[in-house]
């Protein structure tokens, strides 16, 4: 299991290596949202991001494996552009599905027991602390999902208004503070690429032609069709920035919530060129 602390305790590793450290903005209970930087400041960016689903927090230790290798094997210079990594944007979903209700103050328990079904195992637990999916709550065709839901729940519900939750304005802000070329969240599970969000010619051809490299690259199915997505981070940078831009699910469909982590030690291997080669990719298409 990794966790918030758990990050912590990296970031100082990290930073010590040469990576840049900055705070995005602040969960709803108040935690600030870390995020790495590698690189230079050019235009030449590229964004990756995880756990937006608090149960998929597997996702966090592959980004902060990402980060480790891309320092080991390349330093801070690539020629030219740079990374940012938010590594665990949904803070407090995390903390209350792998710690229960622990880690949530008293006021919200009987909210949180409510929504859950009257059972403190959040293991399962999707949303953030105010039971909002977040990666449902960005102002891209908000509120128009196939599995989108309209009360506050576990998982899928859109939240009163697009980008009601901090965490969701936080990765908005510095996305457009940022402005980068192209942009990959981190999910778990599946082992599938997804891409398409309605762009048209010839951004369609150029976002599914980065799309079969990072197919070849990690062996992940390539999806077509947008398959009544909505209100993702991935849609609003397609709609919105007109850039590529990527859901990677990773680990076998075949593992069980809670993911036990030894699926890591075949993903991590698939994965473990992506930054760079999103970079290079970035920086064919855009010079």
């Amino acid at each position: 299991m990794y966790s918030y602390y758990d990050l912590r305790v990296d970031i100082q590793y990290l930073t010590r290596m040469g990576a840049d450290l900055l705070y995005i903005g602040n969960t709803v209970l108040g935690r600030p949202i870390p995020a790495l930087h590698i690189g230079d400041y050019s235009p030449n960016q590229i964004l990756i991001q995880g756990s937006v689903h608090a149960r998929e927090h597997i996702t966090s230790q592959l980004i902060v494996e990402l980060i480790y290798y891309v320092l080991r094997t390349h330093g801070t210079d690539f020629g030219g552009g740079g990374m940012y990594f938010v590594p665990m944007v949904n803070i407090d979903g995390v903390m209350l599905c792998q710690f229960g209700l622990a880690e949530a103050p008293q006021s919200l328990h009987e909210f949180l027991l409510n929504i859950n079904g009257g059972s403190d195992d959040f293991s399962l637990w999707k949303a953030n602390i105010n039971a909002v999916d977040i990666n449902t709550n960005f102002p891209a065709r908000w509120g128009t999902g196939v599995q989108n839901v309209f009360s506050p729940a576990p998982s899928d519900y859109v939240g009163p208004y697009p980008a009601s939750e901090p965490e969701t304005r936080a990765l908005m802000d510095i996305t457009l503070r940022v402005y980068p070329q192209l942009t990959i969240s981190y999910h778990a599970r599946g082992q599938e690429i997804y891409w398409q969000f309605y762009q048209q010619e010839p951004n369609l051809s150029r976002d599914r032609a980065i799309g079969q490299v990072f197919s070849e690259l990690t062996t992940y199915a390539l999806i077509d069709g947008a398959l009544g997505s909505a209100g993702g981070y991935k849609d609003w940078c397609i709609q919105d920035f007109f850039i590529p831009a990527y859901t990677f699910e990773i680990v076998d469909a075949s593992y069980p919530y809670p993911i036990d982590y030894i699926a890591l030690e075949e993903d991590w291997e698939l994965n473990k060129l992506v930054p760079i080669t999103a970079l290079n990719q970035a920086k064919a298409v855009f010079g």
